[in-house]
């Protein structure tokens, strides 16, 4: 059948003119669902030329699918007369799917034929933005989620903290007073040895949902990794084994244990999923003499590789934006978290990666100049007077012991008001305060504010399960944090780091009083 031309030869030119100027994509079609008008926008849409379109159908150049739909969607309009209104898809020339608004109208030409006129509205670009609007949200569900649970979990590792302390604690004292061969060491060491593996427990619940923080030291990274390998190996999926390729020895880093746990496990379990067929993790820990990745002096590296998929360039360009994500269930928090947390620790990151081969990611980490320090004996020399203020009986006992065993003369109690009184009897004659930060009656830096009006030489040393930044306790000349659970050794360190950082013992200031007691108040 000959194709009428819906247009009379002296109107064309002004016509076409007139709808070309028109943004939205507009079209004509005959009886025979071929179109015989459109405008330069519909020509655009559909990415072909124009004498590739005119007297051609739907069936010409979409799926099947989509010009069944189209047909009849145009059968409706042409059996019924009436105008209807349609969100339709349309697969371009170049294969991009357009979501659009199609209005269609019965015409009827001068000579009697019937034809289709079409005007569309592209939508694409709304329904992408709503689509990312509700990713969007999912994520930010997800993410405050994951924050509650943090809370949570901090709130329950603060009283767990307490229990491993002095369970660890005791299993220390009781080991160093064992001789060795005697049959209760099997014992003790497992004791010691299950309160590790609690404490560790524990500092995942801390990082959970949350960056973790609290007690910058000299970390053994070897021993952290090796320590960490069975419970890599049982976050991976079977199919993915895991290897661990380390020195036997290297220099210590400086950083929250905490925080080297966090990366550490955020890198295998995201390599791990990158390989759903299985295959091979590795973890690399080598010297970096030069450092890398930004950070310009010696480091420890740290390499997560895998052989998994890889990405693209463009993918590992946003590799640590927040939110960013290439999984359907990804919450675009993992990678960024690892990022941020090495930076707080001066150190830097940077991944290789190519599809089809796999990624590896380098973590450096700069190196602590740690100077070995002895420990003293039995018979250290007196250190001066200490006074433990913790509500926990048990972690009460076990500092008073470490710090005895340290030449301290030692006061305790579990009440913020008893330690007015005892310092208050004791005219404020006190070298260092260990005192816990949440408490009954009385918060602990209120607690030390108090006692330093006294005695503002006296040294101070915060105890919690929780990390500093979220006990608000500040830095400062003469005071210190140190994290629960803790060993007889972390006191220690903790205690000599206080008094260093304070030029050593004080008592400017003090006030002239009686004679010490030497009574010990339970």
């Amino acid at each position: 059948m000959a194709m009428e031309n819906p247009v009379p030869s002296g109107d064309s030119g002004f016509l076409r003119s007139l709808i070309d100027a028109v943004a939205d994509p507009i079209f004509v079609k005959d009886r025979d669902h071929r179109w015989v008008l459109f405008n330069e926008a519909f020509v655009a849409l559909l990415g072909r030329p124009r004498e590739q379109v005119l007297g051609k159908s739907d069936y010409d150049y979409f799926p099947k699918a989509q010009a069944d739909v189209f047909r009849r969607q145009d059968e409706l309009v042409f059996e019924t007369g009436r105008e209807n209104s349609n969100e339709e898809m349309l697969t371009d020339a170049q294969g991009r799917t357009h979501v659009l608004v199609t209005r269609k109208t019965l015409w009827v030409s001068p000579s009697g034929k019937p034809h289709l006129i079409g005007v569309i509205r592209d939508i694409t670009a709304v329904v992408d933005a709503a689509e990312d609007i509700k990713r969007s949200k999912e994520r930010l569900h997800r993410a405050q989620k994951l924050e509650t649970m943090g809370y949570v979990a901090g709130g329950v590792a603060h009283d767990f903290n307490n229990l491993i302390a002095a369970i660890r604690g005791c299993a220390e004292l009781m080991l160093e007073n064992l001789p060795k061969g005697h049959p209760s060491r099997v014992d003790a060491e497992e004791i010691r040895a299950a309160g590790e593996r609690a404490a560790a427990l524990t500092r995942q619940l801390l990082s959970f949902g949350r960056t973790p923080g609290g007690m910058t030291r000299p970390v053994d990274l070897v021993a952290t990794v090796t320590g960490m390998r069975g419970i890599l190996a049982r976050l991976l999926p079977r199919a993915v084994r895991l290897e661990i390729d380390a020195p036997k020895h290297l220099g210590a880093i400086l950083a929250d244990p905490g925080l080297v746990e966090q990366v550490l496990l955020n890198l295998v379990v995201n390599d791990g999923e990158a390989m759903p067929e299985g295959g091979r993790v590795t973890v690399e820990i080598a010297p970096a003499p030069k450092g890398g990745a930004g950070v310009f002096v010696p480091c420890a590296r740290l390499t997560v590789r895998d052989r998994g998929v890889g990405m693209t360039e463009e993918v590992r360009a946003r590799i640590f934006e927040p939110f960013f994500t290439t999984k359907e269930s990804g919450s675009g928090l993992g990678l960024p978290t690892v990022a941020e947390t090495v930076r707080r620790c001066d150190g830097g990151i940077e991944v290789e990666s190519a599809p089809g081969k796999g990624a590896a990611f380098h973590v450096y980490w700069p190196l602590a100049a740690v100077k070995a320090a002895g420990k003293d004996g039995p018979a250290a020399k007196k250190r001066g007077r200490a006074l433990v203020v913790d509500d926990d009986e048990a972690i009460r006992r076990f500092a008073v012991r470490c710090l005895e065993r340290e030449g301290y003369e030692v006061l305790s109690t579990g009440d913020p008001v008893e330690a007015l009184r005892i310092d208050g009897a004791n005219a404020g004659l006190f070298d260092l305060l260990l005192i816990d930060v949440a408490m009954p009656r009385m918060r602990g830096p209120e607690l030390a504010e108090r006692l330093r009006e006294r005695q503002p030489g006296a040294r101070v040393l915060f105890t919690s399960g929780r990390r500093r930044e979220d006990c608000g306790i500040a830095e400062g000349a003469g005071s210190g944090f140190l994290s629960k659970p803790f060993t007889a050794g972390d006191l220690t360190d903790s205690v000599s780091a206080v008094r260093r950082a304070g030029g050593g013992p004080s008592r400017r200031g003090r006030r002239p009083g009686p004679a010490r007691s030497r009574r010990k108040p339970s």
